[in-house]
């Protein structure tokens, strides 16, 4: 069979367990809430990322310092290294800016194209006019060289 407990507290002493209870809840349910609130997350990520970014600077600073001064040699492979990426990126830029004046260059190369072709065709169109126009010219002259000569 079962055995059965038996309560001995008073209802003071249940009431106080009971209250006692109460504040550990509220108190877990109040340090559950300051914990998981969007502010304290972002707080705590900024801290970890702030702690993370000192450790690495740090490290990188133990690389090129030691207790005896600056390591010249490692220095000097970082100013190398610096130097040619400086180099790379400038070769890079002036790559795409090639490209976009090649691409420019070639936008103004058809457009001469075009307005040349346009000045031909209204030069030729111009000079058919002043062909015509002295053919015009030429026949009304003819024709006052044979009314002079009828005179």
């Amino acid at each position: 069979m079962a055995d059965k407990k038996t309560d001995n507290r008073s209802a003071a002493q249940i009431k106080a367990d009971i209250a006692a209870a109460r504040a550990r809840m509220t108190a877990n349910v109040e340090g559950l809430v300051t914990e998981v609130h969007p502010k304290a997350v972002k707080q705590r990520s900024v801290d970890e990322a702030k702690a993370f970014a000192m450790g690495e600077v740090s490290h990188l600073k133990s690389q090129v310092k030691d207790d005896d001064g600056w390591r010249t040699d490692r220095l000097s492979v970082a100013g190398v290294a610096a130097g040619a990426a400086a180099i790379g990126l400038a070769v890079v830029r002036a790559v795409v800016k090639g490209v976009r004046n090649r691409s420019k260059t070639k936008s103004a190369v058809k457009e001469a194209k075009a307005l040349a072709l346009q000045v031909r065709k209204e030069t030729s169109a111009q000079q058919k006019v002043l062909a015509k126009e002295a053919r015009h010219q030429r026949r009304i002259a003819a024709k006052q060289v044979k009314k002079a000569a009828k005179r």
